[in-house]
């Protein structure tokens, strides 16, 4: 329902606002269920505790604007017709207990985005299940076991096997975004939900991991860049054949103090770039004759990042620690370096990069999702109109989003 409210200016100017009568229970429940704090919300809405306190009270007769309460559902991410609902028909999962593997401890900082993310995720997952389930396709079980060793060679062994990634395959792949989506749909073809979050900074989360018995989650942060995301997926694939729970924002530091992310970074590095493949590229090289073009060449060779290059030299003893950090520096000026040309190339001309919408969501969404959705599509069981709100974009993206899934 919606309430007209008027205020009246002295005599000359009337000023109208259209209240929206959402379901104030259902307001509170979703705050409450997704576990977001009044200071996120603050912080994203402008809106102070009071006030959202004030629209979640029955006893009190104070609702929010329309659009106050879509700057909510946003906040929410939820449907802006759900805060019209009764809490008891919104199916909003409990947040699952993860293990804290981050550098810096849950109490520093505001796990809202986090938790906002899980849910989205979580979310996704049952829309998956809920789909295959319609479309009366298997749901597989997730059957990678680990192995009675913590020798990382073996366990690098088991996965790349396990994902059939091979130097050959890995080596045709014409680009770091090729690699990213093999692996993500080998590692999805072996039972796992590989999907990205948004809202989140890579610093404060590079990516979790959800063990179940059935779609196991590997959630992986949208703003990452592709190899970023494809040594997530195998860091968090190892928590997850471990049988663990856990979130994560240190993919590349061995130094950690968290003995399972030494782990699992290892683990992920002797994947993407296994020591017999690095020694046989770099052959008789000196650490001196090791430099950034040296690095750049190897990770285009690889479709990894320069920083997972460096790292792995030094782990296998190619360079020793002074030199790394020599050229984690490089790397790491030459990239401040990139982005600010770019940045004020983009103000004088006032052009971006272009965005390619349909091919940002197939890289954004699990591929078993995606494959879901194409075929939902053509038989019925999603319009266009679903598709678009589940992927956020424009119903004018939809039918080139169908074409990109069609190849997956």
């Amino acid at each position: 329902m919606i309430n007209f409210g008027v205020i009246l200016e002295g005599r000359r100017d009337v000023k109208m606002y259209i209240y929206a009568r959402i379901n104030k229970n259902t307001l509170k429940y979703i705050r409450e269920k997704k576990a977001v704090s009044f200071d996120y919300i603050e912080k994203i809405t402008k809106f102070s505790q009071e006030k959202i306190s004030a629209w979640e009270n029955e006893d009190l007769k104070k609702f929010p604007t329309i659009n106050q309460a879509k700057s909510i559902a946003k906040c929410y991410h939820i449907p802006f017709a759900g805060l019209y609902m009764n809490a008891e028909d919104i199916n909003i999962k409990h947040l699952p207990k993860l293990h804290n593997l981050r550098t810096m401890p849950d109490a520093v900082i505001d796990n809202s985005a986090l938790n906002l993310a899980i849910a989205d995720v979580m979310e996704a997952r049952e829309l998956l299940i809920e789909s295959k389930k319609s479309l009366k396709e298997i749901i597989p079980m997730f059957l990678i076991s680990g192995i009675e060793t913590n020798d990382i060679n073996q366990w690098a062994k088991m996965i790349r096997n396990t994902i059939g990634l091979t130097s050959q395959v890995q080596y045709k792949c014409s680009s770091a975004r090729q690699l990213y989506l093999f692996v993500r749909n080998a590692v999805e073809e072996k039972g796992a939900f590989v999907h990205c979050f948004i809202g989140v900074k890579p610093e404060v989360v590079r990516g979790f991991a959800i063990y179940d018995d059935v779609f196991p989650v590997i959630g992986l942060n949208n703003e990452d860049r592709y190899p970023a995301k494809t040594f997530s997926i195998i860091h968090e694939l190892v928590h997850l054949v471990k049988r663990s729970s856990a979130v994560c924002n240190e993919m590349q530091n061995s130094s950690s103090t968290q003995a399972e992310e030494v782990f699992c970074n290892a683990v992920a590095g002797e994947v993407l770039v296994p020591t017999a493949n690095l020694l046989k590229q770099v052959g008789s090289c000196v650490p001196d004759e090791i430099d950034f073009n040296l690095i750049e060449s190897l990770a285009s060779k690889f479709s990894v990042s320069k920083e997972v290059v460096c790292r792995r030299l030094l782990d296998t003893g190619k360079i020793p620690k002074s030199r790394f950090s020599a050229l984690s520096a490089e790397i790491q000026t030459r990239f401040e370096s990139e982005r600010e040309k770019q940045k004020t190339f983009r103000k004088i001309t006032g052009k971006g990069i272009p965005r390619n919408i349909s091919r940002e969501a197939i890289d954004q969404n699990s591929s078993a999702l995606c494959r879901s959705y194409y075929r939902g599509f053509r038989e019925g069981y999603f319009d266009k109109q679903d598709i678009a709100r589940y992927l956020r974009v424009k119903q004018d993206h939809v039918d080139k989003f169908m074409m990109e899934a069609s190849k997956l």
